[in-house]
């Protein structure tokens, strides 16, 4: 990435403050996911697999949700910008691996031809990295979701479930932290401690357009 340029413009309108990451969210310094969870669906000579030295930056998603569409450009797009700096994967949380595999293999030419996918993707056994992340985070886990680990330890992470074409990206906020670790320095203050406790059972998810396309 050349130094001094920006990859990402800062949003220009100011989403919705459940959408935000406040600095006394709950799942900031919490370990990280067990990794070992994930089953990888692309070959690591094609795009890195995760390892300990480096920052993940774990893209969660899934294939029947239309709206992780859009974000898998994006963090293609930031994938390709930090090269071997970090990790990026595509945690596919689908109800099994077929759904992640139609979008690699895409018969049809409208996933991956349409996004191309400049990263690593794999699928979550069990669901358990989102039952984990669920539980430390205390609410529903909307997809797309992101979440960056470093040194064993969640340090950010970005909900983009916000749907409608006003929504801010948050992808200069997400340049900007990685930037910071990269530089060995701690994620900074963006939105300050949340005004609000927010209820436990709160359901964050919109309705999301469905994939429904039921073709293998």
């Amino acid at each position: 990435m050349s130094e001094g340029k920006r990859l990402f413009e800062p949003d220009k309108i100011k989403g919705k403050d459940k959408y935000k990451t406040w600095d006394d969210d709950r799942v900031l310094g919490v370990d990280a996911p067990d990794l070992s969870k994930m089953e990888y669906l692309t070959d690591a000579k094609d795009y890195a697999h995760h390892t300990e030295d480096k920052i993940l930056v774990l893209f969660v998603w899934a294939q029947f949700q239309k709206a992780c569409y859009p974000k898998i450009d994006l963090y293609s797009k930031l994938a390709e910008a930090y090269g071997d700096k970090l990790i990026v994967v595509g945690l596919s949380t689908d109800p099994d691996t077929s759904y992640a595999k139609k979008w690699i293999e895409d018969p049809k030419k409208k996933y991956s031809a349409v996004h191309p996918t400049k990263f690593a993707i794999a699928f979550d056994k069990d669901g358990a990295i989102k039952k984990y992340l669920m539980m430390k985070m205390l609410a529903p886990l909307s997809v797309p979701h992101c979440f960056v680990i470093k040194d064993k330890k969640v340090v950010w992470h970005q909900q983009h479930s916000e749907l409608g074409a006003t929504a801010p990206q948050y992808m200069s906020v997400m340049e900007d932290q990685l930037n910071l670790l990269l530089e060995g320095k701690p994620v900074k203050s963006v939105f300050g401690e949340n005004p609000v406790k927010p209820a436990e059972d709160e359901d964050e998810d919109e309705d999301e357009e469905e994939d429904d396309d039921d073709d293998e």
